[in-house]
């Protein structure tokens, strides 16, 4: 069987979907892969391409099978382990680079609900700063574990493992806390996309009621731990989350201010510290 011959047969998922796992079975590049759509495949990689298709017409999600996902032009090791990295997060990053831009200052920066490290991670690797990367989950941890060797931030980054920030000292500040918490609701959870709901960590994707009771605690003790001149960055699913964590924000003392993704929905709210 040629190459070109699978996009013929394999026409019950997306021709996306399909060049890159023709292209990771392969072990070639999605440009490689047309350039040699007539050369012909062996019945091993055949048989490869097959049960790779296969889990995706299950609807195992492109990113586990592949292991690996694109988060601000790094490649990320994925898993079952781990959320997926969805490119709206890429928002709160570009804001914290923003803030971290405008600092001439040596900063201690705390990602809480790390996940794959995507967001931690990259900043490390961007400014060369501090990063605390903090998660619930030791199976999270170990996946971030990886992927800060993968992307030779590991010296940058150390692991911690808590619920939200129980593990600190009362005290121990940060100029920057990174937040990327569930904040899907409770009751929203049964109409997810069922890749979502029924392959990726529900762990990580449930907020509670309302998709926020995870940061109503987490701003319970947010006082204790973010220093004065600092930042809390968090995102968010809709303008109502929005809104309720601006006002819990600007209770605490902050100046808030709520940013948009590229579509235009209000995806992360920043709170600087001033009276804290």
């Amino acid at each position: 069987m040629l190459i070109r011959d699978i996009f013929i047969k394999k026409s019950d998922i997306s021709r996306t979907d399909l060049v890159n796992i023709i292209a990771f079975a392969l072990s070639m590049s999605k440009e490689e892969l047309f350039i040699n759509a007539g050369v012909e495949i062996c019945n091993g990689e055949r048989n490869k391409i097959e049960q790779l298709v296969e889990m995706r017409q299950r609807g195992i999600p492109l990113a586990y099978i592949l292991k690996e996902k694109e988060f601000f032009s790094e490649k990320f090791f994925v898993d079952e382990r781990v959320l997926i990295p969805r490119p709206e997060t890429e928002t709160l990053v570009e804001e914290a680079l923003k803030l971290i831009g405008t600092r001439r200052d040596r900063l201690l920066l705390l990602d809480v609900g790390t996940g794959a490290g995507t967001i931690g991670l990259t900043i490390a690797k961007k400014t060369m700063q501090r990063v605390v990367c903090l998660d619930i989950s030791l199976d999270a941890l170990a996946v971030a574990k990886k992927n800060a060797m993968l992307l030779d931030v590991d010296e940058k980054v150390c692991f911690v493992c808590s619920d939200l920030l129980a593990g600190f000292r009362e005290g121990a500040g940060f100029d920057m806390i990174l937040v990327n918490l569930p904040y899907i609701a409770s009751g929203e959870w049964g109409s997810s996309m069922p890749d979502v709901r029924d392959f990726e960590p529900h762990i990580a994707l449930d907020g509670g009621e309302g998709g926020i009771e995870i940061y109503r605690r987490l701003m319970m003790a947010l006082p204790h731990h973010l220093k004065k001149g600092g930042s809390v960055l968090c995102e968010i699913g809709s303008a109502a989350q929005a809104e309720d964590i601006r006002n819990a924000l600007i209770c605490l003392g902050l100046r808030v201010e709520t940013k948009p993704d590229l579509s235009g929905r209000k995806r992360v709210v920043i709170g600087t510290c001033i009276n804290l």
